[in-house]
Order: structure tokens, then C-alpha cells, then sequence
């Protein structure tokens, strides 16, 4: 089993188109796409003047001072404008109309936040953004007063801060959101791999020699599968390394979860090969022709090369963009949640066809 591990290793590295696509052009990529057109991703470009209506429907005088102290923070009368509202239905028709970004009302306690969202999605999504931070903080200053009323009082006179936001310690570039998204496209082309690696024993005629040798069948396929395995690694390790050596690439902030996005994409990429080859034992097309156009499309519609591009109810929908969703919220925020689900599913996927793709090549008397 090393022996065959070890030629699959040998033969990958041997092929000089396999050691460009797979190692050179995704590093590449990040550059280009980090670098040439970062300026056609500016979100700053994209937001422009954020001009909110909202209304307080709420009786709690904590509440009614939560809220005006959060819009007085956060107006700066250029950008970013909050203006209350007496008619919420006039409001509601200006926000579906474009004349203004969203109408927020914020109800009894406890508080309830309705964001009525206008026409422009990236707005929408600032909105949803500033709201969520409010909402949390909210919450946290509610289960401090709850738990020990005088701590907010006592705080200011100690100069101890009960609240802090988390600082993301990175300031983060295109070329990040590049290296990240290069990844997941480098993960799921990889499906290459999984479909070629009989078809190269077959055209070098050596396929018959290994389905004639004297060791179990179940056994070969596992060692053509692993095999492959080494390959993964080295994919994703140059990837990372080169882009943040010579790109300035970040990805987590601790060594701890940048591991862990090592495995979940080590994870992804050994399942997709799979998928690769069971499709190669069951359907003798060309997958450049069949499968690679489905894959691009699905990258294309899942931001993949450029976050402007966004389907709302579509691209929510592709695996793909999922992906980056989980290595984003890991990378960024240090949250496992969606990088454990990922992991979790694709471990079941390649469990399943492992077993598919074992008694299939174990069927058949020749390929």
C-alpha cells in the first residue's frame, strides 16, 4: 500500500502541468486577484450615504435611552444618518422606492429590532451589520444591569470596562478574501485528480497489471485514494505559505485556528477527489467537458472571484459559497461552528464513497 501511495505521490510531481495548476497558479491567482483588481472591490465605492428611518414603539426608558444613545453615536451626519420617524408606512414606501437605505423600529421589551430593508443589498447587508452589533452589546449591557445593577455605575468611577468589542488584531485586505476564496477553488478543481487517477493507468496500460495482482481489490483502490492524499497536503500548504511570505496574505490570527482551516480544507479536498473518482467509475465522459463548467459557474455565482457577485436566494444556495462562509467566519472571527458542520459532512461523504467507489472497483474485471 506505501509503494502505491508513494508512486501516485512520484508520477503527480512528475507531471509538470499537474505542479503549475495546482501549485503555481492559485498562488498567482491570489495576487492578481488581491492586487490588479482590488479596486473594483471597494466597499467604500459600494455603500455610499446610509440614510435610516426608524421608530421607537418601546416604553422602558432604558430601552428609549439604549436606542437614542446608539443613534447619537452612531450618526455622523455625512455618511451615516439616522432620523426617526413619526409615519412608519411613509417610511416603509421611501425605502421601497430607494429613498433611503432601511427603516428600523425597535418595540417593547424585551426589545425586538424590525429592519424594513430598501432596494440596495450591500446597504441592506451595513444595515443588518450595525444592528447586530447594537443588538449584541444591547443584550450584554442587559444581562450586566440583571446580574449586578450597580456594576455600570461603579464601572465608570473604577475605569473598568465590563464591555469590550472584539478586536480583529488584522487589518485585512483583498488579498486576504483572495487567498481564502483560491482555496476553496483550489479544493474543488481538485476533482481532477480523483477522476484521473485510473485513467492514467490506463492509458499507460498498466491498469490491467494492477487489477491482476496478487492484493485485494478494496485495498488497491484505498492506496490509489490515499495515495492522492500527500498531494492534498502539499496543495494546500504551498498555497497558504507562499501567499502570506510573499503576498502578505492573512488568514486566522492564531496558529491554532489557522490548523484548523489546514483541516477543514484538507477535509474538503480529500472528499471532493472522491466524488472525482467514483464519477470516473461509473460515467467513462471526459469530465473537462462535463464536470469543470458546473464548477465554474458555481464559483462565478459564489463570489469566488469577486464579492461584488451575489444572487440573493441563489448564491446562498451553492456549497461553494458555504465553504467560504465557514472559512471566513473561522479565519476572521474564530467562530469552529460552520467549519465543524463542513467538516462533519464531508467526512460522511467520503465514508460513503469510499465504500461505493471500493465494492465498484472491486465488481469490475477490467476498466
Amino acid at each position: 500500500m506505501l509503494e502505491i501511495i508513494m508512486k501516485e505521490t512520484k508520477e503527480f510531481l512528475r507531471d509538470k502541468s499537474n505542479v503549475f495548476f495546482f501549485f503555481v497558479f492559485p498562488v498567482l491567482l491570489v495576487f492578481v486577484l488581491g492586487n490588479l483588481l482590488s479596486s473594483l472591490d471597494s466597499a467604500e465605492e459600494t455603500i455610499g450615504e446610509l440614510r435610516v428611518h426608524y421608530m421607537i414603539e418601546a416604553a422602558n426608558p432604558a430601552d428609549i435611552m439604549a436606542v437614542e444613545g446608539f443613534v447619537q453615536s452612531i450618526t455622523d451626519k455625512s455618511n451615516i444618518i439616522f432620523e426617526i420617524t413619526k409615519d412608519l408606512d411613509s417610511s416603509k414606501e421611501l425605502a421601497g422606492n430607494d429613498k433611503i437605505a432601511a427603516v428600523i423600529l425597535f418595540t417593547e421589551s424585551p426589545m425586538e429590532i424590525h429592519i424594513y430593508e430598501g432596494m440596495n443589498r450591500i446597504k441592506n447587508r451595513s444595515v443588518n451589520a450595525i444592528m447586530n452589533g447594537f443588538s449584541q452589546i444591547n443584550k450584554a449591557v442587559n444581562v450586566l444591569v440583571k446580574n449586578n445593577p450597580k456594576a455600570l455605575s461603579n464601572s465608570m468611577n473604577d475605569e473598568v470596562n465590563f464591555i469590550r468589542q472584539k478586536d480583529l488584531g488584522i487589518k485585512r485586505t483583498m488579498v486576504d478574501y483572495y487567498a481564502i476564496t483560491m482555496m476553496t477553488m483550489l479544493s474543488f478543481t481538485s476533482i481532477m485528480l480523483g477522476t484521473s487517477c485510473l485513467i492514467t493507468e490506463r492509458q499507460d496500460k498498466t491498469i490491467r497489471r494492477l487489477k491482476i495482482a496478487p492484493i485485494n481489490q478494496v485495498k488497491l483502490f484505498l492506496s490509489k485514494i490515499f495515495g492522492l492524499l500527500p498531494q492534498i497536503i502539499l496543495q494546500i500548504s504551498i498555497l497558504m505559505i507562499l501567499s502570506v511570505l510573499f503576498f502578505g496574505a492573512n488568514y486566522a490570527s492564531n496558529l491554532l485556528d489557522n490548523l484548523y482551516l489546514f483541516l477543514m480544507f484538507t477535509v474538503l479536498t480529500f472528499a471532493v477527489i472522491l466524488v472525482g473518482a467514483v464519477y470516473g467509475l461509473f460515467v467513462n465522459v471526459n469530465p473537462m467537458a462535463t464536470i469543470f463548467p458546473v464548477l465554474w459557474i458555481m464559483m462565478f455565482i459564489s463570489g469566488t472571484y469577486s464579492k461584488e457577485i451575489f444572487i440573493d436566494g441563489i448564491t446562498q444556495a451553492m456549497p461553494i459559497y458555504q465553504i467560504q462562509e465557514a472559512a471566513f467566519d473561522l479565519a476572521i472571527f474564530g467562530n469552529y461552528d460552520k467549519a465543524n458542520t463542513v467538516i462533519a459532512v464531508c467526512v460522511i461523504i467520503s465514508a460513503v464513497l469510499l465504500v461505493i467507489g471500493a465494492v465498484e472497483f472491486s465488481r469490475r474485471e477490467e476498466l
